[in-house]
C-alpha cells in the first residue's frame, strides 16, 4: 500500500456515507483543495461531494518515488514474517506519524469522531465488525512498534515507538541494517577465545551455542556473572565469535541514545527474538539481567532492592526464546532462583589469571600499536584486575605518545578501581633454591600448582628476612592465581564485631578473584585464645578458624611468633613450613645470585644470613658501591650483627 493508496482509502472510508453539508465533508473539502492535483489528478472545487468521492475511488496513482518510510516497514514486515492484515496495518500507522499529508487527514478523521484503531483496521483489510479487536491482538501493537495514545485534547492518535523511530531515522532499507538498527548491534569481538584459557567451561558453551543454532533450539539462555571488570561482555563476543553466530547487543540505547527503561529493554528483546527467529545464524546479548527484573537498586552484599514485573512473564519468556540469549550481571544475588533454574549454564567468571593477563596484553599491545612496559608484568602480578582495563590504557598511552604502552593509565585506573594504593610486588622471579626449609620447596610447590583444584592451607613461619612473602607470591605465580595479601591493619577495628566481619570479607573477596589468601602478621589474628582480654577478642580467633575449615581455595598464613599462635590453628594447615638462616651452600648461591660474583671463603665464617638481608644489600649498592667480593661480606656481617638473635654459626 502507497501513500497515494492509503489517502484514496482513507478518504472513500470516512466519506461514506457523509451527507454534502456535514462538517466532516466540509473539513474534507478544505483538505483536498491543495491536494486534489495528486490525488486525483485535478482541481476539486467545482465539484459535487458524490462527484469527489467518484472521482477519488477512479484515481490512478502517480509515477511518486515510494517513501522511505514506507520501504522501510515493507522491508521491516517482511523481516518479521507478518500476515498481510499485519503489514498493512504497520505500513498505515508508520505513515500516520510520518508522510504529512496521511498524518493531517488522519487528525481530521479523528477531530470529526472516528474511531481510529477501527479506522486503521478497516483500512488494512479487516471487517468493519472485528476491525478494532484485529488492530489490538496485531503484533504490530503487541512488539511495542507503534501504539495508540491519548494527546493533551484526549484524542486518540498513532505514536512510533523508540525502536522503529530509530529504523525510520537512520536506517537504510538494506535488510541487514534493519536487522542491527532493531535487533542491536552487532558486537564483534575484540578478544580471542584463547583469552579466556582460565574459563574452564568455555568449550562447552561453544559446543552449547553451536546446537543451539543447529537445531534451532527453544529456551537457551547462559548466564555470566561476576565482579565488574571481569570481561563478561567480552566472552559473550568471543564465545559468538567461535561459535560463528553474529552477537546482536539488546536495547542498549534508546532513540537518543539515552538510558532505555525497564520496558523499552524488554520491547527490544522481543522484537529481537521474532527477527531473528529461525535464521539460525544469531544470537543475543543482554547486558546487565538487572535490567529485566525491574527497577533495581543495590543494598548490603550484591543484592538488589525494589525489582518490578511480572515473575511469571519472565519466567515465559526464557522458556520459549527461539533466539540463544547470553545474559550477564554484576549480582547473581539478584536472580530469582526460579530465573536461574531456566538457565540453560550459569557461569561465574573470576578475574583473570596472570598468565592470561599476559597473553592478552600482547594481543591489545598489538592492536593499539604500543610495546607494553616492563612494569606490566608486576602489575598484573599484584592486580589481576589491572587485565580488564588493557585496552583503554594502552590506547591513552598511544594517544599520549607513552613509551610505558600504558602502564601509568592502568595503575591509575586500578587504583581507582580499588579505592587505594597498589600493593608492592615483588620485581623478580625468586630462586627457590634459596630458601632454607624442614620440606624442599621446589617440589612441594609444584605439586601443588600440578591440582586442578588446589584448596590447600600453608603456614610460613620462620625470622623476619628468610622469604615468607616471597615464598607465597612465587607459590600464587605458580598456581597461576592472583595473590590477596591481608595484614592484621587491614582487618583489626575497634569496634565490636567489625573485624569479624572484615575477615569474612577477605574470604569473599578471595573467592569473588580466584585468589591465593596471604595473611601476613597472622599471629596477630590467630593469636593464642588463653590470652585473651576480651571476648571480642575471642570472636576474632573463632572467625579465622571457621572460615579456615570452609574456604575452598588455597590459604597462606605467614608469621615470625609461631609460639604465639592458638594451639587449634595448626591443625587447620595442612602444610606448616619453617623457613631457616641461609646455610653455607645456599648462602653461596645467593651470593652469587644477587652480586653476579663468586662467593669468597670469608662468607662461610657469617652466621643467620637470610635471602632478605642479600636483598637489602644488594639495595645499598645503588647508592654505596664496593669496591670487591669482601666488602660485600663485611655489609653482609652487619646485616647479620643487627639482628636480635645472632644464633649458631651456619651449616652446622
Amino acid at each position: 500500500m502507497d501513500e497515494h493508496g492509503i489517502v484514496r482509502s482513507m478518504l472513500l472510508r470516512i466519506g461514506r456515507g457523509v451527507a454534502a453539508s456535514a462538517p466532516l465533508a466540509k473539513a474534507v473539502r478544505a483538505w483536498l483543495q491543495p491536494h486534489a492535483p495528486w490525488v486525483i489528478g485535478r482541481a476539486s472545487t467545482k465539484l459535487r461531494w458524490a462527484e469527489l468521492l467518484a472521482a477519488v475511488d477512479a484515481a490512478q496513482p502517480g509515477a511518486d518515488r515510494r517513501p522511505q518510510a514506507l520501504l522501510l516497514a515493507d522491508e521491516l514486515a517482511r523481516l518479521l514474517a507478518l500476515a498481510p492484515f499485519d503489514a498493512a496495518l504497520l505500513s498505515l500507522m508508520v505513515a500516520s506519524d510520518r508522510l504529512p499529508r496521511v498524518a493531517a487527514l488522519t487528525r481530521l478523521a479523528v477531530e470529526h469522531g472516528h474511531d481510529l484503531p477501527m479506522l486503521l483496521g478497516e483500512i488494512a483489510g479487516a471487517a468493519p465488525n472485528d476491525a478494532e479487536a484485529a488492530v489490538r491482538r496485531s503484533p504490530v501493537l503487541r512488539l511495542r512498534l507503534v501504539r495508540f495514545v491519548a494527546n493533551r485534547q484526549g484524542r486518540i492518535e498513532t505514536e512510533v515507538d523508540w525502536m522503529l523511530t530509530r529504523l525510520l531515522d537512520r536506517a537504510s532499507t538494506d535488510p541487514e541494517d534493519v536487522l542491527d538498527t532493531l535487533a542491536g548491534y552487532r558486537q564483534p569481538p575484540t578478544l580471542g577465545l584463547d583469552d579466556f584459557a582460565h574459563v574452564a567451561d568455555a568449550e562447552f558453551l561453544v559446543r552449547l551455542l553451536r546446537g543451539a543454532a543447529t537445531e534451532g533450539a527453544e529456551g537457551i539462555n547462559i548466564l555470566i556473572h561476576g565482579p565488574p571488570g571481569t570481561g563478561k561482555t567480552e566472552l559473550a563476543r568471543a564465545l559468538a565469535a567461535a561459535t560463528g553466530l553474529a552477537l546482536h547487543a539488546v536495547g542498549e540505547a534508546d532513540e537518543d541514545g539515552d538510558e532505555p527503561n525497564r520496558f523499552e529493554r524488554l520491547t527490544a528483546l522481543r522484537v529481537a527474538q521474532r527477527l531473528l527467529a529461525g535464521r539460525g545464524n544469531a544470537a543475543l546479548l543482554f547486558d546487565e539481567m538487572e535490567d529485566l527484573i525491574g527497577d533495581a537498586r543495590p543494598s548490603a552484599g550484591d543484592w538488589f532492592a525494589h525489582r518490578e514485573g511480572s515473575k511469571v512473564f519472565v519466567n515465559r519468556l526464557l522458556e520459549a526464546n527461539p533466539v540463544p540469549v547470553i545474559w550477564t550481571t554484576n549480582a547473581i544475588g539478584n536472580i530469582d532462583n526460579a530465573i536461574v533454574r531456566r538457565m540453560s549454564f550459569v557461569l561465574k567468571l573470576d578475574l583473570p589469571s596472570r598468565r592470561t593477563g599476559l597473553r592478552m596484553l600482547e594481543r591489545v599491545a598489538a592492536d593499539e600499536r604500543v610495546t607494553p612496559g616492563a612494569r606490566f608484568d608486576g602489575l598484573l602480578d599484584v592486580a589481576p584486575e589491572a587485565a580488564t582495563v588493557l585496552r583503554v590504557s594502552a590506547r591513552a598511552a598511544r594517544l599520549a605518545g607513552e613509551a610505558d604502552g600504558g602502564v601509568r593509565s592502568a595503575e591509575a585506573l586500578v587504583r581507582a578501581l580499588r579505592g587505594r594504593e597498589l600493593p608492592i610486588g615483588l620485581a623478580d622471579s625468586i630462586d627457590l633454591d634459596l630458601f632454607e626449609s624442614d620440606v624442599p620447596l621446589a617440589p612441594l610447590f609444584a605439586r601443588m600448582a600440578a591440582l586442578d583444584e588446589p584448596d590447600f592451607t600453608l603456614l610460613l613461619t620462620g625470622p623476619p628476612g628468610t622469604g615468607k612473602t616471597a615464598a607465597a607470591h612465587h607459590l600464587a605465580r605458580a598456581l597461576d592465581r592472583p595473590l590477596l595479601i591481608k595484614r592484621a591493619s587491614d582487618l583489626l577495628s575497634k569496634w565490636v564485631g567489625e573485624t569479624e566481619a572484615q575477615i569474612a570479607g577477605a574470604f569473599a573477596e578471595a573467592r569473588q578473584q580466584g585468589s591465593v589468601l596471604l595473611f601476613d602478621e597472622a599471629d596477630s589474628l590467630l593469636f593464642d585464645r588463653t590470652t585473651a582480654r576480651a571476648s571480642w577478642e575471642v570472636g576474632q580467633v573463632n572467625e579465622m578458624l571457621t572460615w579456615l575449615d570452609r574456604h575452598p581455595l588455597p590459604v597462606i598464613a605467614a608469621t615470625n611468633h609461631p609460639g604465639s599462635l592458638d594451639p587449634a590453628t595448626l591443625r587447620r594447615f595442612v602444610f606448616k613450613l619453617r623457613l631457616r638462616p641461609l646455610g653455607r651452600a645456599a648462602a653461596a648461591r645467593a651470593f652469587e645470585r644477587f652480586f653476579a660474583v663468586g662467593a669468597p671463603a670469608s662468607l662461610g665464617d657469617l652466621r643467620n644470613l637470610t635471602p632478605g638481608d642479600f636483598a637489602v644489600v644488594s639495595r645499598q649498592l645503588r647508592y654505596a658501591p664496593v669496591s670487591d667480593a669482601e666488602e660485600l661480606v663485611e655489609r653482609l656481617a652487619l646485616e647479620a650483627a643487627a639482628k636480635p638473635e645472632t644464633g649458631v654459626p651456619i651449616g652446622f
